[in-house]
This record gives C-alpha cells, structure tokens and sequence, in this order.
C-alpha cells in the first residue's frame, strides 16, 4: 500500500503543477496580445460571457442585466465623435462652387431675369440647348440658297442708298420671296437662330452654296443680323430692343461694333412686317 501511496505522489505533484499554470495562464492575458487585439484583451478581463461564466458587473451585461458604466458610456452604432458638431457635411472646397456665369445650374439669362411682359413666340425656341441650334445651323448651311442672301448683300453694299432706302429695298425682296421659287428664304426658327449666332461669332456665314463675309461692313452685318432675327419672329408680335437684347442675352452672344440692339430691332420689324404683309 505504502508502495502505491509512493507511486501517486510525483502524479499528483506533476497535475497539481498544471493546473497551477493553468490558472496562471488565464489570470493574466500577455501584453503583446493585447497590442494586436484589443477586443481579445477585453475578453480576457471581463472573463466568459456565456453560460456558466462569472457573474461580476461585465459578464451580466451579455445576458441582459443592468447596465455598467462601461455599458453607459457608448453613443450607439455609428454616433458623432466626441468633437462633432452632429451637423452635416458643409461647403469646403472650390470643386463644387457653380460654373461662373450660372447660379445653382442656371443659365446667364435665367439668373438676370428677362423682362416679365416680353412676348417672344417663335423666338422662344432661342432658349433650346446649344447642341439643338447648332444642329439647325448645320442644317441651314446645308440647304441654304444663295439667290435671296445674294440680294440682301447687294442692297448692303449699294453707295447710292440711304438706310432707310436700303430697309424698304429689303422689304421688297422679302415680298418677292414669297412669289418667285428662286428668291429661296429660311423661315424655321431655330435654323435662323443658328444663322444670327454662326454671323455675330465670327461675322462669316460660310455655306457650301456661297460665303458671307460681313466683317469689314457694319451694314452687311445689320441687314443680315436683321434678316435672320425678323424671319425667326412671329409675324403677329412686334421685334423690338427688348427681343434683341434677350436674344443676346441667352445665347450669349455681343453685337460686332457699329452696330447696336436698337438698329437690328428696327430693320427685323420692318422684315417681320414685310412677311405679316406677304401672309396676307
């Protein structure tokens, strides 16, 4: 017996040392442990969460009992820092100011307003995107006959007349267009609009049929500026400064020097009206 009592002293002495170190073991959790992960750390201290675990102020709190201060001290998934101010994100940089010359995605004449009483009827189409009229100026170049614009040309260059002259001679051959097939004049809105803007960007027209070059000539430029607007007008609303400057306004455009939103109003009444009368 003495002799069995001697065999199981070194394995009890050998157990109890394991489970001493053990023990030891899940005291105390390494500190290089705690570096890579917090959270494992946090386990280590608070001891099991689970069934059968320690029941101190921590492990109650996976099971639904009181809240801790610890439990107490979180602002909920996703909450504001410390330092925030709880406020959204605000303006900070250029890269989303609107484009100079708009205000919030409107356009210049959007943002300076037009005069509240102005009727521009078939010219409202002035407001259509710039890829529409550029589309209808290709279009106008395209199919544009010389025959009238030739005229118009003539009547400009010719020494021997006044102006007023030269704007009844315009009334004539915008009468004539309506009688001889071979007097061929634009009447679509937006091809005229397309026109009046390919003249004043550069003061060229150049068609495949013929070119016209209006920049050393303030008169060719008014005739021609006069022609396109009175055809692209609607022949029962008088063309006047207003209707000009709106034009210029929202397509953005400058008249060439010598000739003024006041001259172009009263030659594109004067067109507008010798197609009122041709109407009939």
């Amino acid at each position: 017996m003495s002799t069995k009592i001697h065999t199981l002293r070194p394995i009890v002495i050998v157990t109890a040392a394991a489970f001493g170190i053990a023990i030891s073991a899940s005291s105390a959790a390494p500190t290089w442990l705690g570096a890579i992960s917090p959270i494992s750390t946090a386990q280590a201290d608070e001891g099991p969460k689970g069934a059968g675990g320690p029941t101190g102020e921590h492990g109650k709190k996976g099971s639904g009992g009181p809240s801790s201060d610890v439990g107490g001290s979180g602002s909920g998934q996703g909450g504001p820092s410390a330092d925030s101010d709880a406020k959204g994100p605000r303006f900070g940089g250029s890269g989303s100011k609107p484009t100079p010359g708009t205000q919030g995605g409107k356009p210049v004449w959007a943002q300076e307003g037009l005069p509240s009483d102005l009727e521009l009827g078939r010219l409202s189409v002035v407001r259509a995107p710039a890829q529409v009229i550029d589309r209808s100026l290709a279009e106008a170049l395209a199919t544009l006959q010389p025959a009238f614009y030739n005229q118009v040309i003539a009547i400009a260059d010719n020494p021997a007349l006044t102006l007023e002259q030269k704007v009844a001679a315009l009334q004539a051959v915008v009468k004539l267009s309506f009688t001889d097939t071979t007097m061929v004049r634009i009447d679509s809105p937006l091809q005229n609009l397309g026109l009046y803007k390919d003249l004043l960007v550069d003061g060229k027209i150049i068609a495949p049929a013929a070119t016209y070059d209006t920049t050393s000539s303030a008169t060719r430029a008014l005739l021609l500026a006069a022609v396109f607007v009175g055809s692209a007008s609607d022949k029962t609303i008088p063309v006047s400064t207003a209707t000009v400057d709106a034009i210029n306004k929202i397509m953005e455009l400058a008249l060439p020097v010598g000739v003024s939103a006041t001259d172009v109003a009263a030659v594109a009444e004067a067109v507008r009206q010798a197609i009122a009368e041709a109407h009939g």
